[in-house]
């Protein structure tokens, strides 16, 4: 039976320096602009993971907040 190598889970943190990579290596001047336009792409897609992971987080804890107010209100009603 083969085993699966397992993979990273993604996090928020490792995706902005990976942004930052892309950023520093398109501003180094130094590539051509198939590469510039390549490196672009892979920053706004990453951009776009990170986007949408901060907006979840962002909704979790409205709901977080939502049940602690509602255990707040309970607790006044005694």
């Amino acid at each position: 039976m083969s085993r699966r190598k397992r993979e990273d889970p993604w996090r928020y943190e490792a995706a902005i320096a990976e942004v930052e990579s892309l950023i520093a290596q398109i501003e180094s001047g130094e590539l051509d602009l198939a590469e510039v336009v390549e490196r672009f792409q892979q920053a706004a897609q990453t951009l776009k993971r990170c986007a949408e992971f901060l907006e979840e987080k962002r909704q979790q804890v409205e709901i977080l907040i939502e049940e602690l107010n509602q255990d707040d209100e309970d607790w006044q009603a005694f």
